[in-house]
């Protein structure tokens, strides 16, 4: 228990814990860093195509798309698909699109009004849904992390923010006042129109009766 603690730079002092303070001003955070490289469709991007929510009849726009391998796979399978990164694709133009996903973006950010921001602007761009995805805390993820603001510095030089299933619900839903739907441990969708959100439920709701 010691150890654990010494490895995140915190102590025991009498009945409280305390941290070690990062300071703001001499971090320089690779949020970059943690833009993996994908083989497969992302979770929440095989939910929307495994839940007839995105179709090659549907634009789909990938915000924070990192290395970009959804959207090439897509388009490889013949889909309208594009995206931004702020550092590997950031002049690409922000469009919007009937199906965006925010996936593994907002868990990065250390800044709290710029979190906000990014799901704000991944929203007015969607047409008809958003997917949100997040990364779960597990012992794994926490090796070496430090805490820093609402989350941790990681050994990599990255930020996590590690949101629980009810946290990620009820933040989509102060941001954008909307209730998201949940469909996977760390994913919701947000539907703009209500038609689509009906149509979704019920085909939900169907599959589970058969």
């Amino acid at each position: 228990w010691e150890a654990r603690l010494a490895l995140h730079k915190v102590t025991v002092e009498g009945h409280s814990v305390a941290a070690e303070v990062v300071n703001s001003d001499e971090l320089d955070i690779q949020r970059h860093r943690a833009a993996i490289v994908r083989y497969q469709l992302s979770k929440p991007v095989q939910l929307l195509i495994q839940n007839e929510l995105l179709t090659k009849a549907r634009s789909f726009f990938d915000y924070g798309c990192g290395r970009r391998n959804d959207v090439e796979t897509l388009i490889e399978a013949g889909f309208n698909a594009g995206g931004w990164d702020p550092h590997y694709f950031p002049e690409t133009e922000l469009k919007p699109a009937d199906v965006v996903n925010l996936g593994f973006v907002l868990n990065v950010i250390e800044d709290a009004t710029e979190r906000e921001d990014a799901l704000k602007n991944a929203w007015a761009m969607t047409h008809s849904i958003l997917a949100v995805a997040v990364i779960t805390p597990n012992s794994g993820s926490m090796n070496y992390a430090r805490p820093f603001r609402d989350g941790f510095l990681t050994s990599r030089g990255t930020f996590q923010k590690f949101f629980s299933q009810d946290e990620l619900r009820a933040y989509i839903e102060a941001v954008l006042g909307l209730k998201p739907i949940p469909v996977s441990t760390g994913i919701f969708f947000v539907f703009k129109r209500e038609q689509d959100e009906q149509d979704f439920l019920l085909r939900r709701f169907d599959s589970t009766r058969s």
